[in-house]
């Protein structure tokens, strides 16, 4: 009986390690597309030093939103209801980090570099 615990609690501990080196592979790759979007947005924007960073976390958190929206159990008319919300919510976000021509300048961007 002790083995049989000892062989579920072994099963279960890897499938969860599985899972969390699954997770952190894709917030790595989040990361890495984050940083690239944001070196093409600072050429396009002429992103000051403070800036950079601040935009990268934007980016970033937009972005793992939008990933877990997707993968919701609900049906795509909602995913994409959810995920127009946080476009929006990005949008706003950029407004208040950026000059005011700097963000128009991003929304012409984001049509070609997030489509």
């Amino acid at each position: 009986m002790k083995q049989l615990i000892f062989l579920f609690s072994v099963l279960l501990m890897t499938q969860a390690s599985a899972a969390d080196d699954l997770m952190q592979d894709n917030e790595g790759m989040l990361k890495a597309k984050a940083k690239e979007l944001t070196k093409k947005y600072g050429a396009e924007l002429g992103l000051q030093a403070n800036q950079t960073a601040q935009f990268e976390e934007i980016v970033l958190g937009y972005m793992t939103k939008k990933a877990k929206a997707k993968k919701l159990n609900v049906s795509e008319v909602d995913k994409n209801g959810i995920i127009g919300q946080l476009g929006e919510q990005e949008n706003e976000d950029m407004a208040d980090l950026l000059s005011k021509g700097q963000y128009k300048k991003y929304l012409k961007a984001k049509a070609t570099l997030q489509p």
